[in-house]
């Protein structure tokens, strides 16, 4: 697509949202695998709740601008649901439990310096050639589009959208109110972490408007179109949606810079073959789902896409699965620690990162 003066203004515009969505979630550590570790061992929701509440900011925004606007919602399209997508969900959750990081988690950690992290894009690449060598052998169908149903939610519009609004207001107001006495608005940003409340509602506030502009980006199936363009087997992603992801990149590579957290570990080790085969396993369920669980809870289940949620419900169920098998093969073991809307600390990455 050839980019003009009027189509530059709005793509700068959702460019610095992308940025503001990777610099909060890199300030925040969100992470679907810590948020589903914090449930199985702290017995605490802090992280999934704020993964939550990112879906239901992004669609507060969505449901208000397509009554305003009931035009804007022909062009917003979901996904069939087929056995293959909830499959592929599953496998994408048993992935991201064996690299230890999700879809924003691994380009978090690998711009913090994490080579495993790096292994595991490497992983999630092959996946993808996987893949499209399974399609080309009719092994497993490409998805197919399906209209989203955030339309039929329409009449009952102004009810779901009043009440969603105001809890976003109410938490703007409550963020604002809880900080420290005197922090100013430059503190406030540059804070060295980020309230997972603070982080959710950044990202979905951010995810919403970029939605309305170029529809469900979707960041991991951006890079799985951007490996297939280079195979030649399907047409490279709009420049848009690359522009979008290294949007997303920047603002979490700013985020690490600025707070001084970049600590390269380039050392091989052998575990990392487990961030290799995770990351090929996330890439492959990236494929069949579409979409990883950045796709899924910031765009399908905001659109209600047909799906979104049994997809993302066999994706957690693979993140359990894969946690109880890294502790019982490898003595693997994720304990998050999540404190007043904070997250304190991962012991077992922290751990597992100092190991040879």
């Amino acid at each position: 697509m050839t980019l003009t003066v009027t189509s530059i203004a709005p793509l700068i515009a959702a460019c610095l949202l992308a940025f503001i969505l990777g610099f909060a979630a890199h300030r925040a550590s969100i992470c679907t695998v810590r948020g589903v570790a914090e449930l199985m061992h702290a017995r605490t929701g802090h992280m999934m709740w704020s993964i939550a509440k990112s879906a239901l900011f992004v669609m507060a925004l969505a449901i208000t601008v397509f009554l305003l606007t009931p035009a804007a919602a022909q062009g917003i399209s979901g996904w069939q649901l087929t056995s293959w997508a909830v499959f592929g969900g599953f496998l994408f959750g048993v992935g991201a439990a064996i690299n230890g990081a999700c879809a924003y988690a691994i380009m978090t950690r690998m711009v913090d310096g994490e080579g495993a992290q790096f292994v595991g894009v490497i992983g999630f690449a092959l996946g993808v050639v996987v893949f499209v060598l399974l399609f080309d052998m009719k092994w497993v169908p490409r998805p197919a589009p399906a209209p989203a149903q955030i339309k039929s939610l329409l009449p009952f519009g102004v009810a779901i959208g009043c009440a969603l609004i105001a809890y976003a207001l109410y938490e703007i107001a409550r963020l604002w109110r809880s900080s420290p006495e005197g922090t100013t608005l430059m503190q406030r940003i540059l804070a060295p972490q980020y309230r997972l409340s603070t982080a959710a509602l950044l990202m979905g506030l951010a995810s919403a408007v970029i939605l309305l502009l170029y529809g469900s980006p979707g960041y991991t199936t951006t890079f799985q179109q951007s490996i297939e363009g280079v195979r030649g087997s399907r047409a490279f992603p709009a420049i848009e949606r690359v522009a979008l992801l290294l949007a997303v990149l920047a603002g979490m590579a700013a985020s690490t810079l600025q707070r001084r957290s970049f600590r390269l570990d380039a050392r091989p080790r052998v575990r990392w073959l487990r961030n290799l085969g995770g990351g090929a396993l996330m890439g492959l369920g990236t494929a069949l789902a579409p979409g990883g669980n950045d796709a899924l809870v910031l765009y399908g289940i905001p659109t209600v896409s047909p799906h979104a949620l049994p997809a993302i419900c066999a994706m957690l169920i693979g993140i359990v699965l894969g946690l109880i098998v890294m502790k019982a093969l490898f003595g693997f073991e994720m304990r998050v620690a999540c404190r007043n809307d904070i997250y304190i600390g991962d012991t077992a990455a922290e751990a597992e990162h100092r190991k040879p």
